[in-house]
C-alpha cells in the first residue's frame, strides 16, 4: 500500500509544472479569442478588467 502512496506523489511532482505551464498558455489564447470576437485590442480588455465596479454590476456583466 505505501508503495501506491509513493507513485501517486512522483505523479503529483511531475503534473504541477506542466499545469503551472498549460494553464496560462490556455489562458493567453482564451483571451486573444474573446478579443478577436468583441474586435477590441487586449490593453481596452484590461482596461475594462481594472475598471472598479460594484458587486451588481459585477453580476449584471455576467448575463450581458
Amino acid at each position: 500500500m505505501n508503495q501506491n502512496l509513493n507513485a501517486d506523489e512522483v505523479e503529483i511532482i511531475y503534473v504541477v509544472p506542466i499545469m503551472m505551464i498549460v494553464i496560462p498558455f490556455v489562458y493567453l489564447i482564451r483571451a486573444k479569442l474573446f478579443s478577436q470576437m468583441r474586435q477590441d485590442d487586449l490593453k481596452s480588455f484590461e482596461k475594462e478588467l481594472l475598471e472598479k465596479q460594484s458587486f451588481w454590476q459585477q453580476i449584471k456583466d455576467l448575463f450581458r
